[in-house]
């Protein structure tokens, strides 16, 4: 999406275009009608790079085909990818229907899919599998590191050898799971640190949300690796917040955008004539 700023005279800092590797948004789409979904690429479609749509029950038995596929096309025709969460692939891999699965995420317009196991264990084998699965129907693929309940903390060097191996495979982004991202910064520890040195930051993206804590970490995310971090479970309604905290330009990072100016003369404001 292209238009004219309504203040194009005003520098805007740094910011990687669409389609990007770098700075990309993930916003989640929660049971969102068709006309909520049009509104809102209307307002922050040019910011969005994937939509992920988490309604898990919505997606596998209360939406049909057809309205899914409408809500597809609908973000396809914005420049949007979209994919499902990842708890319908991990039903799918409890009921032994992954290579089903993988063909109705494609069947329906999705050109995404979330390979996870934050809720069930999946062997290595299998999980490269799933992946090969996916690409063979022409699907993108975003593989998870990590737990939604972890009882431990999440290993770097095996996160980084999982993430090699998914990579390998073909998976496009390697997701770090909110809850270990959440770990990560109570304890204090470099791990997610050493994973973006181990896989880089152009191929992880970390989950700043859901929760009432996705400021505080998204905030802490941007500190840590600057504002093109990879950001995904972002709320939509959300949305502008991140795309202004990348900016320096919201309360929840303190409007750091301002803080080179400190101490310094400003423009003179010349007089009105």
């Amino acid at each position: 999406m292209t238009r004219k700023p309504a203040f194009d005279f005003l520098s805007r800092p740094p910011r990687s275009p669409k389609p990007r590797k770098r700075g990309l948004t993930v916003v989640s789409d929660k049971a969102k009608s068709l006309a909520q979904a049009r509104d809102f690429v209307e307002t922050v479609g040019d910011i969005l790079d994937h939509v992920k749509i988490p309604d898990h029950v919505g997606v596998m038995w209360r939406y049909s085909a057809a309205l899914l596929k409408k809500k597809n096309a609908l973000y396809a025709k914005a420049g949007i990818d979209t994919l499902p969460g990842g708890i319908p692939f991990e039903v799918a891999a409890v009921q032994g229907r992954v290579p089903q699965f993988m063909a109705r995420v494609a069947e329906l317009g999705f050109k995404g899919v979330e390979v996870s196991e934050d809720s069930i264990d999946i062997k290595p084998r299998e999980r490269i599998y799933a992946i090969k699965h996916a690409l063979a129907n022409g699907l993108t693929v975003f593989t998870e590191l990590g737990k939604k309940f972890p009882d431990q903390p999440l290993n770097a060097e095996e996160a980084i050898g999982m993430a090699g191996r998914d990579l390998e495979a073909g998976a496009y982004l390697v997701v770090v799971e909110k809850s270990d991202v959440a770990l990560v910064i109570k304890q204090g520890t470099d791990t997610l640190h050493r994973l973006m040195r181990g896989v880089g930051p152009e191929r992880l993206i970390i989950e700043c949300g859901p929760g009432a804590d996705r400021f505080e970490i998204a905030k802490w995310l941007l500190k840590e690796f600057g504002p093109e971090v990879n950001l995904e479970n972002v709320d939509a309604e959300d949305a502008y917040i991140i795309e202004a905290m990348r900016h320096g330009l919201h309360r929840a990072v303190d409007y750091d955008y301002f803080h080179a100016w400190h101490g310094k003369k400003l423009p003179p404001v010349p007089p009105a004539r």
